[in-house]
């Protein structure tokens, strides 16, 4: 499950109060109900952000995505002109 922004950014300021993965999952139970964390996340969301200063995600490796903004213009104009085409 990825954590939206805004929960990982309490997540930090309530490790920082609490110290405790357990205690902070009940009280982020508290706000958010469902879309709660589990204890297995919590730890490493707090311990990214210590090591980089930030709660955003790392940089993935891999090979980089060849879709560019002039490919997907061309694309999404053919599909506009002649809408019974196939994406093929």
């Amino acid at each position: 499950m990825m954590i939206p922004t805004d929960i990982r950014i309490k997540i930090v300021f309530l490790m920082v109060k609490f110290e405790s993965s357990t205690v902070v999952r009940r009280k982020l139970q508290v706000e958010f109900g469902n879309k709660t964390p589990s204890v297995v996340s919590i730890q490493p969301t707090f311990e990214r952000f210590c090591e980089t200063g930030t709660v955003e995600d790392r940089e993935r490796s891999g090979r980089p995505s060849k879709i560019t903004e002039e490919k997907i213009d061309e694309v999404s104009d053919v599909l506009k002109n002649e809408p019974q085409s196939s994406v093929h």
